[in-house]
């Protein structure tokens, strides 16, 4: 007899044997123990978790010669049968390559008759997403009146490519991807049923590489059989399927820790030099900060971690050199890094300037920290490993006092800058009254009693409107808001501040502003025109005050000590300044 790989020669017969889809197990025994089996069922999930193995040991469950029993016998002729895959009752179709209306129409015709031998037809549709819609119309009829004795499996890795009108007349169950701790049991339980010798990192390592498929690591195991023998080891494994070593990535964990530059493209000139795939180094990565952030939250112990027990001790030491934040911080950028490194050209650079955000993103303080310095208090400080707040280090920083008379309380510090001397003259208005305003506010009073002159009064304005809201409310409502009226050659001209701008677009259209002319040419008794436009003196005005202010106010700050300080240490300069509640 020929070789059988381990994916086939390990694959499960009971329902028992099934790795980690309780769920789905105990739903199917439950409805054969009850009689309660559907005629049709979709089984879904990612490649290799069991539903195409789940949907032949249903079909023996329901023809064994102890059934329809939740636990088939294996020995008897129909089991035997369906096992070696040569059952007249059971027909396993690959919708890939067979998903025409022509391949339905034939399986439509052979689910007509009686079981030859059992008590169920199955039918198993693997990859049943590909088919047509055409073949999925003409399978839809048989499903909404099946025939007697007939049970189909469709299983699918997209079943939302299936159509609703399929998935509305079948039960779907979900196969859930393994978690690393099911596939490393399994492999080390096949590796013993095969008389392997296989270290539990190198376990470990296909377990990881497996990404969630018992069958990917059984293939996975099956080539490391080949290449290293009945002794299998961490080191042989890791050059095989070309993974990083560990120790590369405690080295660099190493030099984020110690803000050493040198040594992060150290590691990128030594992958280089033995070949590695640079993408493949940034998922290992992120898969070790992984571990590290769940041996720093929940405890090296964990059964969230993927790494094998011998490596936890060493986990949980890097991991102490972190905090939560620096973690968090750390797995965003190489999740930046990686998608770099994949679509873009220059891969090495994009990884080394990846590992130099690293390094310096490990160099932050925590803000409680460098404010108690500057202040000069004597508090307890807490440490890196507390995960407290870190100064974010940005090209300027942000002032805000509720009055110009107390210290301003500074939200970011500032990163060193070329240009860092240089400051910022922007600035926004202030809410109190500047000094000066009390000669401004008569200014403005006499500005906005004039605002019907140049041969315009109020009355004749007030005219006008009256005649305007009789004949168009709606035009009425617009000319409302207007801040000032202007006559000036023949030409009637309305303002409208620019927050307004809205109203004095539909005051522009065509038929209005026609509409607005014939109605004051009328009540002023001459023929005029008329124009909407925005005002804009107010603005202007308010802008030189504010810039006014906020040099005095600037001022101010530039002599507090505590935003001297900030400035001498971070060497940022001040880019805006405002009072607290300003937008």
């Amino acid at each position: 007899m020929s070789y059988r790989v381990i994916a086939r020669k390990c694959r499960p017969q009971t329902f028992a044997e099934v790795v980690g889809q309780q769920h789905v197990i105990r739903t199917l025994q439950n409805a054969i123990r009850t009689g309660r089996v559907a005629h049709a069922y979709i089984f879904s999930g990612a490649r290799g978790v069991g539903k195409t193995t789940t949907a032949r040991i249903l079909a023996k469950a329901l023809n064994c010669l102890q059934g329809p029993t939740p636990q088939p016998c294996n020995q008897c002729d129909p089991c035997r049968e369906i096992s070696a895959g040569n059952s007249l009752d059971v027909r396993e179709v690959d919708a890939a390559s067979n998903r025409g209306i022509d391949q339905v129409r034939e399986l439509r015709e052979m689910v007509r008759y009686a079981p030859a031998g059992g008590r169920h037809k199955v039918v198993i549709l693997d990859e049943a997403h590909m088919l047509t819609t055409e073949a999925s119309n003409a399978l839809l009829k048989t499903l909404e009146e099946p025939p007697e004795k007939v049970v189909f499996v469709m299983a699918t890795t997209e079943p939302q490519e299936l159509q609703e009108t399929i998935r509305s007349r079948a039960q779907h169950f979900h196969f859930r991807a393994l978690s690393f701790r099911e596939i490393d049991q399994a492999l080390e339980a096949i590796a013993k049923q095969e008389g392997v010798t296989a270290e539990a990192g190198a376990v470990a390592v296909i377990a990881r590489a497996a990404d969630g498929s018992l069958r990917d690591a059984f293939s996975l195991l099956e080539q490391a059989l080949a290449y290293c023998g009945n002794e299998v080891t961490e080191g042989q494994v890791r050059e095989l399927l070309g993974v990083v070593s560990s120790t590369l990535l405690d080295e660099l964990a190493a030099a984020i820790e110690a803000h050493s530059t040198d040594r992060a493209f150290a590691l990128v000139h030594g992958l280089l030099a033995e070949g590695q795939n640079l993408q493949q180094f940034c998922r290992e990565a992120i898969g070790y900060f992984r571990n590290l952030l769940l041996a720093r939250v929940c405890g090296a112990e964990s059964d969230l971690i993927a790494a094998a027990p011998e490596d936890r001790p060493r986990l949980a030491r890097a991991a102490a050199a972190f905090s939560e934040e620096d973690l968090t911080r750390f797995f965003q950028i190489l999740l930046d890094t990686e998608e770099d490194v994949r679509r873009k050209p220059d891969p090495r650079l994009h990884l080394e300037m990846g590992l130099l955000r690293l390094v310096q993103a490990a160099r932050l303080a925590p803000l409680e920290e460098v404010l108690a310095e500057l202040s000069g208090e004597s508090v307890s400080r807490p440490s890196r490993q507390s995960g407290g707040s870190a100064v974010a280090r940005t090209p300027a920083f942000r002032a805000a006092s509720a009055s110009p008379a107390v210290p301003p309380s500074v939200s970011v510090p500032a990163a060193p800058t070329a240009a860092a001397a240089q400051p910022a003259a922007m600035a926004k208005a202030p809410a109190e009254p500047l000094p000066g305003a009390a000669t401004a506010q008569p200014q403005a009073g006499a500005a906005r009693a004039a605002e019907f002159s140049d041969g315009l009064d109020a009355a004749q304005v007030a005219a006008i409107k009256s005649a305007v809201a009789s004949q168009q409310r709606f035009l009425a409502e617009l000319v409302e808001h207007a801040s000032r009226w202007e006559l000036d050659r023949g030409e009637v001209r309305l303002y409208f501040p620019t927050e307004r701008r809205a109203l004095a677009e539909l005051l522009q259209a065509r038929e209005s502003l026609e509409k607005l002319r014939t109605i004051t040419s009328g009540v002023l008794g001459q023929p005029l025109r008329v124009c909407v436009k925005l005002e804009a003196a107010p603005v202007l005005l308010s802008t030189v005050r504010a810039g006014q202010n906020a040099r005095e106010l600037r001022a101010r700050f530039e002599q507090d000590p505590i935003v001297r300080a900030m400035l001498e240490r971070f060497g940022g300069r001040i880019a805006e300044v405002k009072r607290r509640g300003e937008d």
